[in-house]
């Protein structure tokens, strides 16, 4: 089985991006506050939301909390961020 790759948080967000994900504004219509950045997909409505700016890469355990918050299959996500 496929490991998830070493991955920072602004190389995860460009790689959502590749696959159509666009950074999401809230019910007032702002980013918000803070460092985090919040995704969702238009064919869905999931977000999620990422810190992109830790000089630390992100757990696997994370990864697989955000790939099942994408409602994918680990060979698919590890295929989005390989590709990035």
């Amino acid at each position: 089985m496929s490991k998830y790759p070493i991955i920072s948080g602004k190389r995860l967000i460009k790689a959502l991006l590749k696959e159509g994900y666009i950074v999401y504004k809230g019910r007032r219509g702002k980013l918000g506050k803070g460092s985090h950045v919040s995704m969702k997909h238009p064919n869905n409505n999931r977000i999620i939301t990422i810190v992109p700016n830790t000089s630390k890469d992100i757990t696997k355990g994370l990864l697989a909390t955000i790939r099942r918050q994408l409602n994918l299959s680990k060979e698919e996500f590890i295929k989005i961020l390989s590709n990035s």
